[in-house]
């Protein structure tokens, strides 16, 4: 009995010694979170640096919807906040980093943005990664756009003049102080600096992290970049071309007649790869005609609608993509896209339809080209007045935020790995521009084999914007990445899966482009172990 009464004595002080180190832990971990020294940022001022503890933060409640796995999860933090400026300039960059103030991973993860906003509400950005032991930071790139994220006047710096440092530091330098910034001050409060470094960013996200791979190659050891807004004064310009051709043929149909011309599309198309599946997987050889669907009824609601010549012209040279009396100008969108996506439509007050134009390349077009918050898009109705914003952008934007250079031995030669995948059914930004970009990087790299030794890319059928769509989504695809740095494992696969409309469950392993998922004829269609990759479509 006398031993029994010890072992519990000795355990009783074990467990409460083990919780007052812990606490001391976190108290100690509060007194170095709030003493955190200004990090040293060559070429930048430090204005600022605020270090607060934060216990038991929640995620945003928008993200715990659309991840509802994050919903009962809290992290505890030391959340750091940095402003910095740059001599002979009035600006103000910011960045935030959250460290975890427990189970640090030993690892520190860049968070890219999306539009006009470099990055934003960290309780959605860097919830996750702090979760997981992820140090993790972002940049507002001096919030050159507002809370909605619309280009505020602020861009110009008078009239008719575009504040290019303020671009800059969005394009580019604020980026970089993502990575200075984030590592340094991880450095300081864990007394080592992170072991691996990654950018992880979709959309303009994606683009940042091409542009780190471009400009700054010593920043990440690896970068997811999906759905990448590459050669962005072009892009830019691309996007509007779907509202110039609504403009110019009075035509604004309605997302029935949209979504009308997708369902078509995919029916003409789903069996090119072989399989049924709902999903247009050769998108590249789809040869669906919209012209076909001139005169059908399609019910709307309470109404019927006549499919016109001019909605199906606008489907088609949605596909053609921007082009002149002179030739191509851009690229263009692969059938099977949700349409609503790149031709906005607004309802007006009597449920007709009318002009809206997408918010980031409108602002492309006013605030950048034109110079003036005055300019209407809708105005631009003839091939002369679009192939002139072409032809008069100005170039000095192409080396502030193309993104367009194919040069990436730079980052190759210091060991670092890019990896992106592409939704085919994007309706935002085109998957054949990041092929336009891929095959550049071979041509100066030496080939397809070189470029795949530290920049890999995977096509994502039916995958709409960044997530979302009618196929297989890529299931925590930063593991891969991680695999490739650090275990020098290069994916040649990428696990997807979804949801499909009937409720059953569906994946596929997305091959290493220009590879395809090739289906064997006998499997599940659902089951990824039902497809091989292949060099081509049977």
């Amino acid at each position: 009995m006398a031993t029994l009464s010890k072992m519990f004595f000795t355990a009783l002080i074990s467990l409460n010694v083990a919780i007052a180190s812990a606490s001391l832990q976190i108290r100690t971990g509060d007194l170095v979170c709030a003493s955190l020294p200004a990090p040293k940022v060559p070429g930048a001022k430090v204005l600022s640096i605020t270090a607060v503890p934060r216990y038991k933060v929640p995620p945003n409640p928008l993200y715990a919807l659309y991840d509802p796995s994050v919903a009962n999860l809290t992290v505890d933090v030391c959340d750091i906040q940095v402003t910095l400026t740059h001599p002979g300039v009035s600006d103000k960059v910011g960045v935030t980093v959250w460290l975890p103030l427990k189970g640090w991973n030993g690892r520190y993860q860049g968070a890219g943005g999306g539009g006009w906003t470099a990055g934003a509400n960290a309780d959605i950005s860097l919830f996750r990664p702090a979760v997981e032991g992820w140090a993790a930071g972002f940049t507002d790139g001096g919030n050159i756009s507002d809370a909605n994220g619309t280009v505020t006047p602020n861009i110009l710096s008078g009239p008719g003049q575009v504040n290019l440092a303020s671009l800059t530091n969005f394009a580019a330098r604020g980026l970089h102080y993502v990575a200075v910034v984030g590592k340094a001050v991880a450095a300081s409060y864990y007394g080592q600096a992170p072991k691996y470094s990654y950018w992880n960013g979709c959309s303009t996200g994606g683009r940042q992290g091409y542009m780190l791979a471009q400009k700054y190659p010593n920043d990440f050891n690896g970068i997811m970049a999906n759905a990448p807004a590459l050669y962005w004064p072009s892009f830019m310009l691309a996007l509007n071309w779907a509202q110039f051709l609504m403009n110019s043929l009075q035509t604004y149909p309605s997302a029935c007649e949209f979504e009308s011309f997708q369902n078509a599309s995919i029916k003409a198309c789903d069996g090119l790869d072989g399989v049924k599946d709902g999903i247009i997987s050769d998108a590249s050889n789809c040869n669906f005609d919209p012209y076909k669907l001139i005169g059908q009824v399609i019910r709307c609601g309470q109404k019927t609608i006549k499919i016109s010549p001019q909605t199906a012209e606008i489907v088609q040279k949605i596909r053609e993509g921007p082009r002149s009396p002179l030739g191509q100008l851009w690229d263009g969108f692969d059938f099977g896209i949700n349409y609503q996506g790149i031709a906005h439509v607004a309802t007006l007050p009597d449920g007709s339809t009318g002009p809206s134009p997408l918010g980031p390349p409108n602002d492309w077009v006013k605030w950048f080209i034109k110079k003036d918050p005055r300019f209407d898009f809708t105005t631009v109705r003839t091939l002369e007045q679009i192939t002139d914003l072409f032809a008069t952008t100005d170039p000095v934007y192409g080396g502030i935020i193309g993104t367009d250079n194919p040069d990436l031995t730079a980052f190759r030669d210091v060991g670092g790995k890019l990896l992106t995948w592409h939704g085919v059914a994007d309706e935002l930004i085109m998957v054949n521009n990041t092929l336009r970009y891929r095959r550049a990087v071979e041509s100066v790299v030496g080939g397809g084999p070189e470029v795949n030794k530290f920049y890999r890319l995977f096509l994502a059928p039916g995958v709409a914007h960044c997530s979302g769509g009618y196929g297989p989504v890529p299931f925590r695809p930063l593991d891969s990445l991680v695999d490739w740095v650090e275990r020098d494992k290069a994916p040649e696969t990428l696990f997807a899966n979804f949801t499909n409309t009937a409720k059953k469950s569906v994946s596929k392993q997305l091959c290493l482009w220009p590879k395809v998922s090739l289906y064997d004829g006998i499997g599940d269609p659902n089951r990824a172990t039902s497809y091989t990759c292949a060099e081509y479509y049977l």
